[in-house]
């Protein structure tokens, strides 16, 4: 009578490969995202002001809130308050109002900013490596069965 793990070690390879798949794609998509910036930009925290809301047939993107240097004096202390929407504002990150969030933005122009992501979830990085290793799993898992 044959075994039923290689059967179900190939179910699990497709599995973990499918999940990895959809995470590294999602990945570096926000990873995408960082380039519309444009410049490395500076990092700091913020917070969403108001969350994106349809009111009618118009649609209002998410609004941030964040302290960076006042416009032209980039060298000045962070004292000024921005609200503006980010550049990314279909970020793969559930922007609701009052979420914390982890921002760069531009040096020169504090009013152009982009949203890396959200307080409780991976920097880009990290979840791309988290999801091209559970690929290889799925992979690896996949070979080894066959064999």
């Amino acid at each position: 009578m044959p075994q039923p793990w290689p059967t179900v070690a190939l179910f699990l390879a497709a599995f973990w490969t499918l999940v990895g798949a959809h995470g590294t794609r999602a990945a570096l998509r926000a990873r995408r995202s960082l380039d519309l910036l444009g410049v490395p930009g500076v990092r700091t925290r913020g917070e969403v002001a108001n969350s994106a809301r349809r009111i009618g047939t118009s649609y209002h993107p998410p609004q941030i809130r964040y302290q960076a240097p006042p416009l032209g004096h980039p060298t000045a202390p962070a004292t000024r308050t921005y609200r503006q929407v980010p550049l990314n504002p279909g970020s793969p990150n559930a922007l609701y109002r009052g979420t914390p969030v982890v921002l760069r933005y531009d040096p020169s122009d504090p009013r152009r900013a982009v949203v890396v992501r959200t307080a409780k979830s991976y920097a880009p990085t990290a979840n791309l490596i988290w999801c091209v290793s559970c690929m290889t799993f799925g992979i690896g898992l996949g070979v080894f069965s066959l064999l």
